[in-house]
């Protein structure tokens, strides 16, 4: 692949795999640093993208496995108090931080779901990408991305329910 066709091809697909990036590691700094070492590999294997079929859905895949690499590599470290005053600031509103709160709810729901399910949820919610796509990004069949979606959508739609509902 020549720089050209790499500037014309691959480089167009930075915002969607930044957004992509972001969805797995929640954090604008760490999907930043994903983003750039993706970029990096693919340039490094640009020679091999000239056989890729689908090279869209080959970057998604780097992407995400580099994501999910930085994520057993760091560990969690809870929030302080003062990072959240920090990041809330002085004006924010009831509404704003119930916003926030909802937010979070929807993020913890979706770390819970199965792998296989969160993957797949996130391909097409989140990014848009169709069924065939996902099939592709993820090496599934057909019936494997419907069937993940279908139960990956109940439950979520069942948990924030109970959210909105009953604040559980």
């Amino acid at each position: 692949m020549t720089r050209e066709q790499f500037h014309k091809e691959i480089l167009p697909l930075r915002e969607k795999l930044y957004r992509y990036a972001l969805s797995i590691v929640l954090d604008t700094a760490l999907a930043e640093d994903v983003l750039q070492d993706v970029f990096i590999k693919l340039w490094t294997k640009r020679d091999e993208l000239d056989s890729v079929k689908n090279r869209e859905a080959w970057c998604v895949r780097v992407v995400r496995n580099q994501s999910l690499d930085r994520i057993r590599q760091r560990k969690r470290q809870p929030l302080e108090l003062k990072k959240v005053h920090y990041l809330v600031g002085d004006s924010a509103t009831v509404d704003d931080l119930a916003h926030q709160d909802l937010l979070q709810q929807i993020r913890l729901v979706l770390e819970k779901l199965p792998e296989q399910q969160r993957e797949i949820f996130r391909l097409r919610e989140l990014m848009g990408y169709s069924n065939a796509e996902i099939e592709e990004i993820l090496d599934l069949n057909h019936s494997q991305v419907k069937v993940n979606l279908f139960r990956a959508r109940q439950i979520i739609r069942k948990k924030i329910d109970k959210i909105i509902n009953y604040g559980v």
